[in-house]
């Protein structure tokens, strides 16, 4: 099926769909009667790939979509029927070896809880915003493979395996999403546990081998789908669901009035932390707003100890893995007697030193693995006799045709038992699901990621208290469903001056329901912004993590309202990281002189600037043994790449690279902040550099990443563009006059001052580059338009790498064509000597990747004016440059490809990377011969080089 046809198939599936379920027939006819032509194969393959509906039957029931839940129409019974004989004398075995052990096999439905007139409509609401974000998503391809390789297993436990890799692509999937592992064609099941840059944790099944090379196959549609039916379900309340408490979270609602706290458990906090504690105790919805640093993880640890000690059931969830980790470690840390039971936390830790604890199990699967032992070690030795009886029904079925008499006696056997093992195997494995239900009703704390809860295992358990940590980064539509599990007495934690949830959609209802995290749709933001911050707020300002001036930077620019104040004990706290380029506490290297270049990867997607990073390689090369911690950070995914390639093996355990989004929560001693955006080449600047007004998206991402430093921030900004010809005075504005005004600012070229890895070129350009040619195995260039004096010296080393290998391209020369498409005197001739030359409109690069070299130009590299260049030799980042430059084929032959000629004029095909309605495309064709219509849409070197993407 085409592109345009399986455009058209999705939106008329959409449009059927809407109302809710539809047979297979009746959907078909609809594809039909809006003239898609298609069968129920390709029908099944577009919904599977995108993510639209599930076959249930003979009907297609929409992702997403639920029957409500009520008092009068129940839900379908937690136990299917057992199917005689088999499954019947399995379940009567099963349920006797769990009444043995206290595990109760049937669950009483928990009352519907209080639902206030307003519910419905906010269920509604929220819901449909879920449905127009999974359409968005949908539009692409919901199932995403990325190539994952260098596996390893970081922890063990007797049900899971912790396995970490190292992906070769962009990994959309969030944190806790269901995923499978292709393994030489074997799917496994699997958790991803956290994403960090391009590495990723998995949780697979304990027999599992650790593959060097495999899939990862990801759903993006699963979390925003299981949330929207969980909502739908309950848009008229529902069993164990407290619809009061969740539409609670809509308002900032009154004052409380503070309980005094034992003496014992205010000892270690400050006066902010304390009447945070006290407020919190108070029944009602409270607000803890923790900027960076302020010890916001204490003070919870603190709350859950005091909520345990009056005899109070306490769910907390935070919206990553590592954040709820970093909660559980803290309440550890205030009552250690929790573990072993009291403490559960669900899911599977970023955090290793969880798993396996010798002071006591805190891990749902380790607590369930001995309260069910007796189940779980029964569904051990039924898993491996049904495996066995599977064997050795396929030897016998192999040979079927001529089995004797005996034999075909033994297959029945062998059939009738494997029979009754898979149906014990079933219902153990549905035994083993209440036992971790057990577990969590019998504990004083269940800790879990947001999504948890619309998941089976928390499903209808309720709670006196919710906590809800870093609820910036929260959906408001997922947080209805968090607070709906407790009573009302609800904690909403975290800091709405950091960044918000990430959407695809831009509908209103997206916006309303999803991007905004539960602080801004209660209007905290708001009240605090005018200064008439609500009664129910506690606000903590003492911060214990930046050193004095970043601080002072932090404050000014992000929380004018409310100040951080720097502990005393930063001041006398050592700095265990030193680096000569980063000698003082706030260091600016400029790059306004540079003109470094802003290009997107393959030419449509995220932004990257090959000299910024080759700047921070020198860096990190001179950084040697005195930096223990360090973090590098950009708000492009593209950029983060290239840096996290520069990262050295033997620091990769205290160094890290990667997005801002990714690295909120973390801290490091020294920061580097690459902000990319130069103004030339992509342009504008993107939004987050212009629309910098205090809670909009570009302040909250500069404060998270300066606010992760603690000893050093290093900012890479091209100043002039970013700040000095700015004239709206908003919050990234006041960020960078304070960073003028206190930092010391480092021209970029002294940052080249000790770097083996970078230096800069000058002199004879062409024939350093003949020499880096010289026995090198692959090339690409990219030129942009300019009398390339340089090309042509270099013709015959070019001609002499393409002809090493004869069964691929191992040259690639990009260049830009004129604007009637001819190609320069010089391009033409090394076409002619036999060099693959490929026409591009526009080139934003200016570079070369010759093996393990790479060489960047402000002009065009082989022009009369190379402008500043700058040459790397580093085999990592070679190899990262080349995956973001590389061009896919498709539409247009890509990298290592051949490009063809115009059958009417001759003239040299040309890619089109082009911005159309805001977002970057992908065209090929003829400068000359298209219309002028198309020729006028195309043409944007003369015109156009912006996109709105980043």
């Amino acid at each position: 099926m085409g592109a345009g046809a399986e455009r058209k198939l999705i939106k008329v599936v959409q449009q059927a769909l809407s109302g809710g379920p539809m047979s297979q027939e009746a959907l078909l006819a609809a594809l039909r009667q809006a003239g898609v032509r298609t069968d129920s194969t390709d029908l099944y393959i577009a919904c599977a790939t995108h993510g639209l509906a599930d076959l249930q039957g003979d009907s297609w029931v929409p992702r997403g979509w639920a029957i409500p839940v009520t008092e009068t129409a129940p839900a379908p019974p937690r136990r299917r029927t057992p199917e005689p004989p088999a499954a019947r004398r399995a379940a009567a075995e099963v349920r006797q070896l769990a009444s043995s052990i206290g595990i109760p096999m049937d669950e009483s439905t928990p009352p519907v809880g209080p639902v206030p007139a307003a519910w419905p409509r906010i269920a509604e609401q929220a819901a449909r915003a879920l449905q127009e974000e999974l359409r968005a998503v949908t539009d692409k391809r919901t199932l995403q493979d990325v190539p994952v390789s260098g596996g390893f297993v970081i922890a063990e436990t007797t049900s899971r395996k912790l396995m970490r890799f190292e992906a070769e692509g962009d990994l959309g999937v969030s944190e806790g999403a269901q995923a499978t592992l292709v393994v030489d064609g074997t799917p496994i099941d699997v958790e991803v546990v956290s994403v960090f840059g391009n590495v990723v944790t998995l949780s697979v099944p304990p027999g599992a081998t650790v593959p060097e090379e495999a899939v990862l196959r990801c759903d993006l549609s699963w979390l925003l789908s299981s949330q929207s039916k969980r909502l739908r379900e309950l848009v008229n309340g529902g069993p164990g669901f407290n619809a009061e408490a969740a539409a609670a979270l809509l308002a900032t609602g009154g004052a409380g009035a503070p309980q005094e706290l034992p003496a014992v458990a205010a000892e270690d906090l400050n006066h902010g932390q304390r009447y945070a504690v006290q407020l919190a105790l108070t029944p009602g919805v409270t607000w803890l707003w923790g900027p960076p640093g302020t010890g916001k993880t204490t003070t919870i640890g603190t709350l859950v100890a005091e909520l345990c000690v009056r005899g109070l059931r306490v769910l907390l969830t935070a919206p990553t893995n590592a954040a709820v980790d970093v909660a559980v470690n803290a309440v550890l840390k205030q009552i250690p007697e929790l573990a072993g039971g009291g403490l559960v936390r669900l899911g599977q830790p970023a955090d290793t030193s969880l798993i396996g604890r010798a002071d006591g199990h805190v891990l749902i699967d380790e607590i369930a693995a001995k309260r069910g032992e007796a189940l779980a070690q029964l569904r051990v030795r039924e898993g491996q006799r049904t495996r066995s009886l599977r064997e050795r029904l396929k030897l016998l079925e192999r040979r079927h045709a001529s089995l004797t008499d005996e034999e075909q006696e033994q297959r029945l056997t062998l059939e009738r038992d494997l029979a009754d093992s898979s149906a014990l195997v079933r219902e153990l494995d549905e035994s083993l699901q209440y036992v971790r239900r057990q577990v969590c009703r019998e504990a004083e704390v269940v800790a879990a990621t947001s999504h948890q809860v619309v998941l089976r295992t928390l499903r209808e358990l309720t709670f006196d208290v919710v906590i809800l940590d870093e609820a910036s980064m929260t959906t408001t539509a997922l947080a209805l469903l968090v607070a709906g599990a407790g009573s009302g007495h609800t904690i909403v934690a975290g800091d709405f001056r950091q960044l918000p949830p990430v959407v695809v959609a831009d509908t209103p209802s997206v916006q309303e329901w999803l991007l905004n995290s539960p602080f801004e749709k209660a209007a905290v933001d708001v009240a605090v912004g005018r200064g008439a911050a609500p009664g129910r707020l506690a606000a903590l300002t003492e911060q214990y993590r930046m050193r004095r001036d970043i601080n002072h930077v932090v404050s000014e620019a992000f929380y004018p309202e409310s100040p951080l104040v720097t502990a005393r004990q930063v001041s006398i706290r050592a700095r265990n990281s030193r680096a000569d380029w980063a000698d003082g506490e706030l260091v600016l290297l400029d790059t306004s002189r540079l003109g470094a270049r802003t290009a997107r990867k393959q030419g449509v997607s995220s932004r990257y600037n090959l000299m910024h990073a080759q700047l921070v390689a020198g860096l990190l090369s001179e950084s040697g043994g005195d930096v223990s911690s360090l973090g590098v950070i950009s708000p492009f995914a593209a950029q983060a790449r290239l840096l996290e390639s520069l990262l050295p093996e033997s620091e990769l355990e205290s160094w890290a690279a990667s997005t801002v989004h990714r690295f909120q929560g973390g801290e490091r001693d020294i920061v580097v902040y690459d902000t990319v955006d130069s103004g030339i080449g992509v342009r504008p600047l993107h939004r987050w550099f212009t629309e910098g007004e205090s809670g909009g998206n570009g302040a909250r991402l500069l404060n998270v990443a300066a606010s992760r430093a603690r000893d050093h921030l290093v900012v890479v900004a091209a100043l002039d563009q970013l700040h000095r010809h700015r004239t709206a005075r908003d919050a990234v504005w006041r960020f960078f006059a304070k960073l003028l005004e206190r930092g010391r600012i480092v021209p970029w070229e002294e940052g080249l001052d000790h770097a083996p890895v970078t230096r800069q070129v000058s002199g004879d350009i062409t024939g350093l580059l003949r020499d880096d040619l010289a026995g090198a195995g692959s090339v690409e260039m990219w030129l942009p338009r300019a009398p390339l004096v340089g090309l042509r010296p270099l013709i015959p080393s070019l001609k002499l790498v393409a002809e090493q290998d004869v069964d691929t391209e191992p040259v690639t020369v990009w260049v830009e064509p004129d604007p009637d498409g001819y190609l320069s005197a010089e391009a033409m001739e090394a076409k002619r000597g036999g060099v693959n030359m490929r026409p591009c409109v526009p080139i934003l690069e200016s570079s070369a990747v010759i093996d393990d070299v790479v060489w960047t130009s402000t002009g065009s590299l082989l022009g009369p004016d190379p402008g500043v260049v700058l040459r790397t030799r580093h085999a990592a980042f070679a190899d990262a440059v080349r995956r973001a430059q590389r061009r896919r084929p498709g539409i247009a032959p890509g990298s290592g490809q051949l490009g063809d000629d115009c059958g009417r004029c001759s003239r040299t095909l040309v890619r089109f990377e082009v911005g159309r309605r805001g977002l970057p495309t992908v065209g090929y064709g003829c400068l000359h011969c298209d219309s002028t219509k198309n020729r006028q849409s195309r043409n944007v070197s003369e015109r156009q080089l912006s996109w709105g993407r980043p």
